[in-house]
This record gives structure tokens, sequence and C-alpha cells, in this order.
């Protein structure tokens, strides 16, 4: 898994492609073979397409969901970058064509609601995390999360929560509320398979206690691109030797090279980690 990180992280275009265009076989897969069949709805604007799309043949609803997601593509490019607004377009589009193109069989693999939200959702979550994870924003909601985030570092939940519960409405209205509820829970899974494969926008706290304070700077900023801060002159509570304290923040994707940064500079060190709600000021994050 490190080695095609490593691969892909040297091909960043390609990698871009390759997971906008697997996101898009994934969801086609989610939709065709578990959603529809099981009238479960999708959370965020991939919802509100089907939502839209109950009123026409179902042939229309790629280009419904296209079509719906085109104007977070001008406020990506607008605000964000077009480099994002491509991509975002590209895995757009590769959704919408391969569900048109992926043909489900023609009995359902699954027919009980409650297993098509859920795998469903567990597949959405995994193309979901996936793109993101290579830089590539999905459409919708994505693209107001990385506006909010960047431009006021807050979470954009209670919009999520206010749009899916709009579309879960819908649900209920036009396939009942049974489907309504099965839908609500393939959100949920989806989002925590969502947290689970993305990890760049999780940020820990890192504590370190060594006695080669140089090497161990050295060593992590030769790795990762984080600032550092050293208290000097602490003491080892039962040798009562001298110690250094050294603290930075990272994300939980960087937890694997801060560990072998530790391990070269000073296998003796001690280090403990927690998460972060929110960080303020000059934190580096990989643009998208």
């Amino acid at each position: 898994m490190d080695q095609l990180r490593n691969y892909l992280s040297k091909h960043a275009i390609a990698a871009r492609g390759g997971a906008a265009i697997l996101y898009g076989v994934l969801v086609a897969v989610a939709m065709n073979f578990f959603w529809k069949p099981g009238n479960i709805y999708s959370g965020g604007f991939n919802g509100l397409g089907q939502l839209v799309g109950f009123f026409f043949a179902s042939s229309y609803l790629p280009l419904i969901i296209l079509l719906i997601n085109l104007p977070m593509v001008f406020l990506a490019i607008i605000l964000i970058s077009r480099r994002l607004a491509f991509f975002e377009i590209s895995a757009i589009a590769c959704s919408s064509i391969f569900i048109a193109i992926i043909i489900p069989p023609a009995k359902p693999l699954i027919s009980d609601p409650l297993m098509c939200a859920v795998f469903g959702g567990a597949i959405n979550g995994f193309a979901t995390g996936f793109a993101l994870k290579n830089g590539v924003a999905t459409g919708g909601l994505d693209v107001l999360e990385i506006i909010s985030k960047r431009f006021w570092n807050i979470k954009v939940f209670p919009i999520n929560v206010a749009f899916n519960s709009f579309v879960m409405l819908g649900s209920g209205f036009q396939h009942g509320w049974s489907h309504a509820f099965y839908s609500i829970i393939g959100i949920v899974i989806s989002a925590w398979i969502t947290t689970i494969v993305y990890t760049q926008q999780q940020q820990m706290q890192v504590m370190i206690v060594t006695n080669n304070k140089d090497k161990m700077i050295e060593a992590i900023q030769s790795r990762l691109r984080r600032g550092i801060t050293v208290v000097d002159d602490a003491q080892g509570g039962y040798l009562h030797d001298s110690k250094h304290v050294i603290f930075t923040v990272i994300t939980l994707e960087e937890r694997y090279e801060l560990h072998l940064a530790i391990k070269q500079a000073d296998p003796k060190a001690f280090a403990s980690m927690w998460k972060v709600d929110h960080t303020f000021g000059n934190f580096y994050e990989k643009q998208v």
C-alpha cells in the first residue's frame, strides 16, 4: 500500500485521473446494483439528483446528476482553483457515464433494502474517500466543505445535515418512510467509510520526549512539512536526566512517516498523539 501511495504521489495527474474514473465506476455500482433496486437515496447532490430523477424516466438520471452538480463546479472555479474544478467535473462526468453504461443484472443482487443501503453506502464512502485522498472533489457538498475549511476553518456539518434531511424527507414521500430510514443508515455508513479512507483532514497533536533534539528535528522535517516547537530543560522523573520535549501537529495520514522519523532519530524516545478538533494559524495543508 505504501509503495502504491508513493507511486501515485509521483504521478499526481495520472493518480487524480485514475481516482476520478474509479470514483465513477464505484458510484455507478452503488447506484445501479444497490440504491436503485432498494429504492435507497444517496446523500449530497447525488441524492438530490435521485430525488429530481423520480419525476423523469430512469435513463435521465445520469444527466440530472451532472446538471445538478454544475453550479458547484463554477463555484470551485471562482473560489478554489480551476485544477480542482477540472477533476471535479471529471469525477462527476465519469459517474454519470458509468451509471448510464453499467447495466445491473435483471435480477437484483440483493432485494433487502437495508442490505442495499449498507453495501451501497460502503461502496460510495470508499469511492468518495479515495477520490478526496487523491485530490479529487466529487462535487456538491465536498466543494462547500473545502471552501468553508479554507476560508473560515469551519466544518459544514449543520449544512450537510440540513441538506440530507431534505433529501430524506423527499425519499420518505416518494418511496415510504422505511426506505427513508434505510437511506439514513446508508448515509451514515458512507460518511464513516469516507472518514476512514480520507485521513488527510484529521489532525493529530504529537508530543515527543527525547534526548536527541537536533537529530529528531532533522528527521521529522526531512520527511514532513511541519513546524516544530521545542521545550528545553525538561527532566525525567525517574532518572532526573535532561530531556527535550517536541510538539508538532500532523495529519493522521502522516503518522506512519512520523513514526519512522522518531525511530530513526531516537529509538528510545517516548511519543504520544491525540486528536485535534481545530487548528489556527499557518498549518500547512496539501492543496487540492
